[in-house]
């Protein structure tokens, strides 16, 4: 099983993440889109202000412009 981690959402990420809905019981699906483009999906996000990612994904909070909830 890959390791994971967590990331802190920047809080202007995480207050716009508080205002929609949750996708289960203290989490959304969310697509994060970094600042050079790239798309990473089916990400969770706990309680609004944590991304939890696989280990290997190369991705930090300064890369992070914007998120949105899956469809």
């Amino acid at each position: 099983m890959p390791s994971t981690q967590r990331i802190e959402l920047p809080k202007q990420i995480s207050d716009y993440l508080v205002s929609l809905p949750e996708s289960g019981m203290g989490y959304q699906l969310v697509k994060v889109i970094t600042k050079s483009g790239e798309i990473l999906r089916n990400l969770k996000v706990f309680n609004s202000t944590h991304l939890l990612v696989e280990e290997e994904t190369a991705i930090s909070r300064e890369n992070i412009e914007r998120v949105e909830l899956e469809s």
